[in-house]
């Protein structure tokens, strides 16, 4: 019998990234292991594949949200300034600047 592990991330209110095994809830804390875990989903405005969204001189609160697209090739984030922005995914590189969505 195979089986595979699933995992879920969370954005803490301390603005740390936790990644955590399914169903025991055990927190996984080796980098290495992290980063061999393809997600089916992306939601988290925090991780290296989304370091570049966050703008220079910006505080931790001031990215909201942000939502890998079904394709997973874009990604996109709201924030304080009311503005949605568009990025390529992962986003790796620090202070990218984002492609500004009219709404």
């Amino acid at each position: 019998t195979s089986f595979f592990l699933s995992y879920f991330q969370v954005s803490t209110g301390a603005y740390k990234r936790q990644v955590h095994e399914v169903p025991l809830g055990k927190q996984i804390t080796d980098p290495a292991l992290i980063e061999k875990i393809t997600w089916a989903t992306w939601t988290s405005i925090l991780g290296d594949e989304v370091i570049g969204i966050w703008p220079r001189n910006a505080d931790k609160a001031d990215v909201n949200c942000a939502c890998v697209t079904h394709a997973g090739l874009n990604i996109v984030t709201g924030d304080d300034f009311g503005l949605v922005k568009l990025f390529d995914f992962p986003c790796t590189e620090k202070f990218v600047s984002g492609y500004f969505i009219l709404i």
